[in-house]
């Protein structure tokens, strides 16, 4: 199962990140739930490091670790390096390009979602909203994302940082795989890389 995730960083909006912090998310696929834990573990002047925590359940059999070193320049984000980390295992898999989903010709790539100035977010923009998760009630901008028959809508409020995301839906006919929602359950402090 072949899956990327997600992360909205607006540089110019001079939004400030510390260590530790995040977001615990509700990850559902295939009728199945299991928790996303999302937080910085790195915070430099040009670099940013952030964490995916996915807890082992009937979805995933082992606790499952990736971890992204984001840079930025005046023009855009990249990711620089990325990492993974399976159940207690000690080795840690220094992840490629083909894990970042640059280059996917099955749907929306990652880079696609890392927006250094405002006017390139807006232009997904849908609608603000009232979105209802298991956090509760969030008013939200609305926008979507859509390439190769895969359509990921997304909601953002500045009101759950510092991740800002409040839901994801992604959809695809053509690859099973795409299908999944992320939503945001309880905001985090203090968390461990």
């Amino acid at each position: 199962m072949r899956i990327s995730f997600f992360l909205i960083i607006w540089s110019s909006l001079c939004l400030s990140f510390t260590k530790g912090s995040g977001s615990e998310f509700i990850f559902s696929s295939n009728g199945k739930s299991i928790p996303l834990n999302i937080y910085f573990t790195d915070i430099q002047d040009k670099s940013i490091s952030v964490e995916f925590h996915f807890a082992a359940n009937e979805m995933f059999m082992k606790n499952m670790w990736q971890q992204f070193e984001l840079t930025r320049d005046e023009a855009e984000i990249k990711i620089q390096a990325g990492y993974l980390k399976l159940g207690k295992e000690k080795d840690i898999e220094i992840m490629t390009h083909e894990h970042f989903g640059i280059n996917n010709e099955r749907g929306v790539e990652i880079n696609q979602f890392l927006f250094s100035k405002k006017a390139r977010i807006n232009e997904n923009f849908i609608s603000d909203e009232i979105v209802e998760i298991p956090a509760g009630s969030v008013i939200a901008k609305h926008y979507r994302k859509n390439k190769n028959g895969q359509i990921v809508d997304f909601w953002i409020a500045d009101s759950v940082k510092p991740i800002g995301l409040v839901k994801l839906v992604s959809e695809s006919k053509k690859y099973p795989s795409q299908n999944y929602s992320i939503e945001l359950a309880s905001l985090l402090k203090n968390v461990a890389a």
